[in-house]
Parts: structure tokens; C-alpha cells; sequence
């Protein structure tokens, strides 16, 4: 098939053809005046380019110099960092985004505008809850799990270990934990608490419970020497508290005890009856008023320890013929003699996956605190109180986020529902304030209205023991009331000012530190012939050093 060139001649007259035909349709005419839509196609095209170069002045003033609506943003930061409010028709400085977001009753994120943009606006004093919150990123885990863990620096010998030198962490969630061996059925550690070294508690399974130091036949049951005693480690009282605590191992007293038993024949009330089974192992039973009850090598050894007698059994028939009754509760001791270990590291866990009716504790062991490398990075020490509260030395959870969590019992089976909490990923634990109707009835009091301002009304709250939750460091009520006082300005307790006093009379005196240590006073000027100067000092200033003359230089 042959090519048809067409030359650029031809198609500019086939342009032109298609002209007068459009100008001869719009203007009834073939003279070639000109088509009028062609004016129109340009005034259009004109308009278009305007529009854009309008959209994108827009968007260039908008990253230069943004200001939002003041209809709509109730919320504002400026680039420079501070953070306003709009309330009752003025502009506020707030302390935090928790207190913001409290005050407007709602959950909005703040606008980001220039310090210009606020010129303005009417302005008032400070408002809002000091050191809330800023962070409000709850986390949503399905399992709720939380491990308090004391670690000792084996450096430090035992004798000379004071409260002081154990970390005591709290840890929030699983991905920052690391494994450890449970103690199991065989495995127990023997500790003392740091605010009482006389007490001895065996902790074994997932209990604790306490043995008398004058109790020698409870410790030769349980295999605890004299030399073991001496060694046992040292614990936080916030870890101890943790772990659910179980009756005192000993020697129960059994009402009659030493009375002749009806139903064995020749044994009294307390005494123990020793069977070798079939495979070698001992069986043990203790004798009761009416039968025997099958109890552990422990509770068997006690009773023989504190004089009861112990008859072995030859022919193990003979035991089937007695009835079998309940006497003692055999479960809460050890099932063997532990084996006693002491590891640095020394946790307890509580896991509660949501939909469960039970919460599961473990306790376990570890050569190191049991922390990933990121979980050692996101260590935060908290400061300690001024109070006798307990509370941990370090927090550890994911950066980044909080955790919305709402208080429960400390037993496992625990329905509790009591107080919300938000506590912060930097280890503080701010309580959520319930609202109390305009009505007045105490019936209806809701967190909903709170909660709802914060942004975690869609948010279920993770469950938390009290006995770790009260190891957080204690942080300020977030509540609607709280966030719309007027603050004015905040004024640090340092800066109180002392009276006013000369060179040569003297330091004021010291108010008791909170160890109740008096602090000495400075020491008295070395020249004596410098002269009398009268300076005013405050505590914050007479804590710092004067500059010397080569600092100055």
C-alpha cells in the first residue's frame, strides 16, 4: 500500500477549512472575520493560569504564615514552642496539651501558627494543670502485662547493701522484657526487705511467705541453714508488696493435738504416717481425728520437727483402710524441699489478656535486669518522692506512647474496676477525675466527660494491679477543674527569698531535710577584716557558688 505524504501546506489548509467552517456555524458568515470563540478559548485560558498561580500563592503564604480560623482552632502553638487557649474570648498560655484539651472539653490538636498571628487577639494570665501530660498516644495492647523487678549489684557484698544500691524497675508491656527461669515448683528464693532485714521471706511459686527467725523447725524443714539465712538477698519492700503473700510457714496447730486418734489405732492427733510406695518414693500422711489426710514431705518434716511422732508403715494397705479427711491446707506449702537460688535479678509478673477472668503472676529470675536493647535505652529514672510511699527507681515502656489503664485488685481473680489513670511513658501516673452531675447524684458519676476531653473515649483502659500502679511516681489529677485555674505564673519553691541579713551574722537557719539529717552549715569566711557588706539572698542563689575571678575572666 503506497504512503500519501502530506505536506505542512496541506494541513494548515485543512486548519483553515475547519476555521471557516467554525467561524460560518458562529457567525453565519464565511468572510473570515475571525471566530469569537476563539476569544473566548484565550479569556478562558487566562482565567485558568490565574487560578493556579492564586492556589499556589495561597499555599506558599499558608507554610510562611499560617493562622488558623479563630472560629475553629481553639487550640494554637507557635513555632517558637509556646502553646494557647482560647477561653471565654481570650487567649491563654496553657502548660501542656492534657490542660488544653481539658479546658475547651474536647480533644482537638493544636494548630501550628506564627508568634505574629496571635498579635491581635486578647490575651489572659496562665492556665492549666502544671507538669500534665503533653504525650496522650494511649497504647491499645490485647494483653495487659506489667513486671516489677529488683536487680542488686553483686559487687556490693550483702552485709554492706543498703536499700539504696537496688534498681528497683517497673516495666510496662512485653516488648521491652526479656525471658527468665520461673521458679516453678522447685525453685525458691529467700529474701529479707531492705526496711526490715529481721523478717525472712521465702518467695516459691508465685507467693511469698514468711518464716520466723525463731522458728528452727519451720527452717530445718524448709533446708535453711544458718549460712543460708546469713545470704539471703535483699529486696525492695515495692517488689515484695507485689508478690500475693501466703500464710507464715510453719507448724499448724491442730485442735487436740497429741490426743488419741479415733480412727488410727496407737497414733495421736499430729503424728505422721510414713509409706514406701511401689516405685521407692515416701508417701506421707498426717493423722486427724477421724482419718489422715496425704500431705507434702514439708508439712510432714514440721510436724515431725516440732514433736510430733513418725511411725513408718510397712504393708502400704494399711493406710487405704483409714479414711481420708481434710485437716490442714497442704497446698500453700511447698511441695519439696526448694532449692534455693540467687540470681542479680529477681521479678514478678502480672499478665491479664482481655476476656479472661483470671489474671495469670509468674515469678522469676535473670543474671541482668531482663530488658532488650531498647527497653536498657528507654530507661527512665524517676526522682524519688519526699514521702515513705513506695515507688520504683526506673519506668520502662516504649517510647512515645502512654498507657490509659484503670486500677483492679491484686488477686488474681480480681473484678475490681476502680480508679482511671493515665500514666505517662515517662513513669508518672496522673488520675483521671471522675464528673459528678449537675444534679448531685453520686450515683452517676462519670469519668466519660474527662476522659471523652482527652481523646481515649474509644480507647478500652488496660487493667492494672494497685500494687504496681502506686509504683509510678505520683502526678497531678487530670480533671476539667483543675485545668481551668488561673495560674498566673507558676513560682518554684526555691525561689521563696530569705530575709535580708549581713556578711558577718551568719546563715539563716536550716529547715530539717526530709532524712532528717541537719545539713551543716557554710563554712565562716576566711578573712576576718573584709568588710561589712548587706546582701539579700534567697536559697535558690545561695546554693550556687560565686563566680570566681578566672570563671569571670
Amino acid at each position: 500500500m503506497p504512503w500519501y505524504l502530506t505536506t505542512p501546506r496541506q494541513i494548515k489548509g485543512y486548519r483553515r477549512e475547519l476555521n471557516r467552517v467554525d467561524e460560518a456555524l458562529s457567525r453565519q458568515d464565511v468572510r473570515g472575520l475571525g471566530s469569537p470563540l476563539r476569544r473566548m478559548r484565550g479569556w478562558l485560558g487566562l482565567g485558568f493560569g490565574g487560578g493556579i498561580l492564586i492556589l499556589v500563592a495561597a499555599f506558599v503564604v499558608s507554610l510562611i504564615s499560617p493562622k488558623p480560623d479563630g472560629s475553629v482552632a481553639e487550640i494554637v502553638t507557635t513555632r517558637s514552642g509556646g502553646m494557647f487557649v482560647q477561653f471565654n474570648g481570650r487567649l491563654h498560655p496553657v502548660t501542656n496539651l492534657a490542660s488544653a484539651r481539658l479546658i475547651v472539653g474536647k480533644a482537638d490538636d493544636a494548630k501550628v501558627v506564627t508568634d505574629t498571628a496571635l498579635r491581635s487577639m486578647p490575651t489572659g494570665p496562665l492556665m492549666g494543670i502544671p507538669n500534665a501530660p503533653n504525650l496522650l498516644t494511649p497504647r491499645t495492647d490485647e494483653e495487659a502485662a506489667w513486671t516489677v523487678c529488683d536487680w542488686r549489684d553483686t559487687a556490693v557484698p550483702l552485709s554492706l547493701l543498703r536499700s539504696g544500691d537496688i534498681t528497683t524497675a517497673v516495666i510496662a508491656g512485653k516488648d521491652m522484657l526479656e525471658g527468665g527461669e520461673d521458679l516453678g515448683q522447685t525453685r525458691a528464693v529467700l529474701v529479707r526487705p531492705s526496711t526490715d532485714p529481721s523478717q525472712l521471706w521465702l518467695i516459691y511459686r508465685d507467693t511469698r511467705a514468711q518464716v520466723g527467725r525463731g522458728d528452727f523447725a519451720a527452717q530445718a524443714a524448709l533446708g535453711l541453714t544458718p549460712a543460708r539465712i546469713d545470704s539471703a538477698a535483699v529486696v525492695s519492700p515495692a517488689l515484695l508488696g507485689a508478690i500475693s503473700a501466703s500464710p507464715v510457714l510453719t507448724a499448724p496447730q491442730l485442735a487436740d493435738q497429741g490426743q488419741p486418734s479415733e480412727a488410727v489405732p496407737g497414733s495421736a492427733i499430729g503424728d505422721v504416717l510414713t509409706v514406701s510406695t511401689a516405685s521407692g518414693a515416701r508417701a506421707f500422711y498426717l493423722v486427724g481425728r477421724t482419718g489422715i489426710q496425704q500431705v507434702g514431705p514439708v508439712l510432714a518434716q514440721m510436724m515431725v520437727n516440732v514433736g510430733a511422732a513418725q511411725r513408718l508403715i510397712d504393708d502400704p494397705a494399711t493406710v487405704q483402710t483409714f479414711e481420708r479427711v481434710s485437716i490442714v491446707d497442704d497446698g500453700r506449702f511447698p511441695s519439696s524441699v526448694p532449692t534455693l537460688v540467687s540470681n542479680p535479678a529477681l521479678c514478678w509478673s502480672w499478665t491479664k489478656t482481655r476476656g479472661e477472668l483470671a489474671a495469670h503472676t509468674r515469678v522469676f529470675t535473670n543474671s541482668k535486669m531482663p530488658l532488650t536493647e531498647a527497653g536498657r535505652i528507654s530507661t527512665v529514672r524517676l526522682l524519688p518522692n519526699e514521702g515513705t510511699a513506695e515507688q520504683a527507681t526506673d519506668a520502662i515502656t516504649r517510647p512515645g506512647y502512654g498507657w490509659y489503664a484503670r486500677v483492679t485488685g491484686d488477686a488474681a481473680d480480681s473484678v475490681a474496676a476502680e480508679q482511671v489513670l493515665w500514666i505517662d511513658p515517662n513513669g508518672t501516673r496522673f488520675p483521671i477525675d471522675a464528673v459528678i452531675p449537675d444534679s448531685g447524684n453520686k450515683l452517676d458519676v462519670s469519668y466519660d466527660p474527662t476522659v471523652k476531653a482527652l481523646g481515649l473515649e474509644n480507647v478500652f483502659p488496660t487493667p492494672i494491679p494497685w500494687s504496681v500502679a502506686k509504683l509510678y511516681a505520683p502526678g497531678a489529677t487530670l480533671s476539667i477543674k483543675n485545668a481551668q485555674v488561673m495560674q498566673g505564673t507558676i513560682k518554684p519553691f526555691s525561689q521563696v527569698p530569705s530575709p535580708a541579713r549581713t556578711a558577718n551574722q551568719g546563715p539563716p537557719a536550716q529547715a530539717p531535710s526530709p532524712t532528717g539529717v541537719q545539713t551543716p552549715p557554710p563554712a565562716a569566711p576566711p578573712d576576718d577584716s573584709a568588710p561589712e557588706e548587706t546582701e539579700a539572698h534567697t536559697d535558690s542563689a545561695s546554693a550556687v557558688p560565686a563566680p570566681t575571678a578566672d570563671a569571670a575572666g
